[in-house]
């Protein structure tokens, strides 16, 4: 018997009807072995066998599927329990085999396991395939995730290892680590400008002094620079000695010891939260700049004291050299005045508001100066004999300076000698000491100090920083939790995709028996070899 038909499974109920062995309207006579296929699964039966097979096939019973629960129905003892005629006396067996009957009259079976093979291939086969896929793909984007949240946790742990360090921290406390670092640090900065002062501190208070009496004409009232004077001794004066020797640091500790006070009690007084100072500049975290506001409303007062007298002389001396009112000090106090506790004994002079603005007055002042001289000097050496001769020939004429200077000039040359040779520094002692000062500027101006000042004396600035360190810690272990999520998802999506096989297996089995069975009956009935292809 040769194989005399091969069918595709989507045209096998083409097929059927161009042969005319199921009727034109199957579909209406399915529908009715469906009634009766719902009126035979309300049956009960005692035999285990039987009503496991029946629960396993649930609604979705074809042709081959009856065939199989009525043999097993059969096997049953309500299956074996019938009249003399043959028929059973079990309602649940009797209707299973008038299903049984319908789907074999006009061949209605055929029917019904061709639309099995057509639905279960084409669709649930497809989509069983589909889901499996997707879930697939998901596992692989999880997969792709995670490996993108190691690359973020490790970029998050370095940033915060390196804001560690850069804040000198380890991370335990950040609050205490933070103003015990702020602490040593600003002691280390008061050290370091000490010594730079200490360095050429001397000789640049001498040398502006010298220039500035020169370029007045007459010997000065005061001392230039004496914040720096006195901070030159071997020891560190105290706060209380400083006000004393310097009267411009008193008033300026007194002013802003009423500015602290008077900003206290207008933001008590202030319903808003917010303090309001009239005429001062301030930040809204209690920052005081040291910028305070005219009453005319005409400009900005700098805290600079104007010289109320400048001889005729001065002013002489003064048209070709520094402009003074050219000299800014705009950011150079970046924070309140606070304390920082003492270690053993030394409490650090730069931790003091007044101090640090007041040497960074004089500093500015200084670095000024000696840009000016050094460009002077620059100039072929002019300047310099322009400025050592003058003197001799006011000492010679005799009555130009004051009669006090002349008198200690006539005694011995002693103040002569002290006073003339210091007079003619070279160009490269001049640009060492503006070096050294710009120096000394730059330390005291950085954005490092700053920050460390505001660590120090600020409030608010240390809980910001140590925000800003617990939200990079906080960063290093966002992505450990969100990794766990998508682990449960992938495991999850695995079980889909497990799950996914396992029905497509079984579908697979399914098809493969209805496909044999149903090759089987139409071999039989065509007497030739019937094939169905294309089903796996």
């Amino acid at each position: 018997m040769s194989a005399d038909f091969a069918i595709q499974y989507g045209k096998l109920i083409e097929w059927l009807l161009a042969r005319r062995v199921i009727p034109e309207d199957y579909t209406k006579l399915l529908s009715a072995v469906q009634a009766r296929i719902s009126e035979a699964q309300k049956e009960q039966f005692t035999d285990e066998v039987a009503r496991a097979v029946i629960s396993e096939h649930g609604d979705n019973v074809h042709y081959l599927a009856a065939k199989r629960i009525y043999e097993a129905i059969l096997n049953s003892p309500e299956g074996q329990s019938k009249t003399l005629l043959g028929g059973h006396t079990h309602a649940g067996a009797a209707k299973w085999k008038a299903v049984l009957d319908a789907y074999r009259r006009r061949h209605l079976g055929w029917a019904s396991a061709a639309r099995f093979l057509i639905q279960n291939v084409s669709y649930e086969m497809a989509a069983l395939t589909k889901h499996a896929a997707f879930c697939e793909r998901q596992v692989q984007d999880c997969t792709t995730r995670q490996a993108d949240l190691d690359r973020q946790e490790a970029n998050a742990t370095a940033r915060y290892c390196e804001l560690l360090n850069d804040l000198g921290i380890e991370g335990f406390n950040f609050r205490k680590e933070l103003r015990q670092r702020s602490g040593q640090d600003l002691r280390a900065l008061s050290r370091e400008a000490l010594d730079l002062l200490r360095q050429v501190g001397q000789e640049t208070v001498t040398c502006y002094q010298i220039f500035a009496e020169y370029a007045a004409g007459r010997p000065l009232d005061g001392e230039v620079l004496p914040f720096i004077r006195a901070l030159l001794g071997e020891e560190l004066p105290s706060m209380e000695a400083l006000e004393h020797q310097v009267p411009d640091f008193r008033s300026l500790r007194a002013e802003r010891g009423k500015n602290t006070s008077l900003e206290s009690q207008e933001a008590e007084m202030d319903h808003s939260g917010l303090p309001k100072t009239d005429g001062a500049i301030k930040e809204l975290d209690g920052i005081d700049w040291g910028i305070t506001c005219t009453d005319d409303g005409s400009g900005i007062n700098w805290n600079f004291e104007e010289e109320k007298e400048v001889s005729a002389e001065a002013e002489a001396g003064v048209s070709s050299g520094i402009d003074w009112s050219a000299v800014s000090f705009e950011g150079v106090e970046i924070a309140v005045e606070g304390t920082v506790d003492e270690v053993d004994g030394e409490s650090p002079f730069l931790a003091d508001a007044a101090a640090r603005e007041l040497l960074a007055r004089e500093v500015a002042e200084a670095v000024a100066f000696l840009s000016e001289r050094s460009a002077d000097l620059a100039q072929g050496g002019a300047a310099s004999e322009e400025y050592g001769p003058k003197i001799e020939q006011s000492l010679a004429e005799g009555g130009a300076f004051l009669s006090e200077r002349s008198a200690d000039l006539a005694q011995g040359g002693a103040a002569s000698e002290e006073y003339g040779p210091k007079i003619e520094q070279s160009l490269a002692e001049v640009e060492t000491l503006w070096k050294t000062m710009v120096k000394l500027e730059n330390l005291l101006s950085s954005r490092s100090t700053q920050r460390l000042v505001l660590l120090a004396s600020s409030k608010r600035y240390l809980d910001r920083t140590a925000k800003r360190v617990e939200m990079a810690q906080s960063q290093c272990g966002k992505s450990a939790s969100r990794k766990a999520e998508l682990e449960k998802v992938k495991a999850e999506q695995l079980l889909e995709v497990k799950r996914s096989r396992a029905e497509t297996k079984q579908l697979q089995s399914v098809i493969r028996e209805v496909k044999e069975d149903l090759e089987a009956e139409l071999t039989a009935h065509f007497k030739s070899n019937v094939r169905i292809l294309n089903t796996a």
